[in-house]
């Protein structure tokens, strides 16, 4: 009996995992661009990392409002991107990046490696232009 007492005391001090749902907003880090997607490692929140288990599948047609033929145009592994989950399911959250508050907020040029916050349309050490799906800033 106290060993039933003293298990479900711990247990109540282990902290739940924290539960996302569909309209939250999600910061992840890009994972893999596929030809028709982007797989997203999630975090919610700043720096309150979800379970490693815990992954966003982001489809081309989500990406953007305008056409998008490949991801890649886009995003990059490594990106860091606000993204909005639009459906839950069994094994991934499904993400879009379809609004104007919503894209990439941290990059990384890729000619001279320096970190880009923001909406960032060069880099400020290099001068070379980039092309992605930046978030404009608002909220975050």
């Amino acid at each position: 009996m106290n060993e039933d007492i003293a298990l479900n005391k711990i247990l109540g001090n282990i902290k739940k995992k924290q539960k996302v749902g569909v309209g939250d907003f999600v910061l992840g880090e890009v994972a893999v661009v596929k030809d028709n997607m982007a797989v997203v490692e999630l975090i919610h929140g700043f720096n309150k990392v979800l379970s490693p288990a815990d992954v966003g599948v982001l489809f081309v047609k989500n990406i953007d409002t305008r056409y998008v033929e490949k991801p890649e145009d886009c995003f990059s592994k490594g990106d860091i991107i606000k993204a909005k989950i639009t459906e839950v399911g069994p094994y991934e959250y499904k993400l879009a990046t379809n609004s104007p508050e919503l894209g990439v907020v941290m990059t990384v040029c890729k000619k001279c490696k320096e970190t880009l916050y923001g909406e960032s349309r060069a880099c400020w050490n290099c001068k070379s232009q980039i092309t992605k799906k930046f978030a404009v800033e608002r909220d975050w």
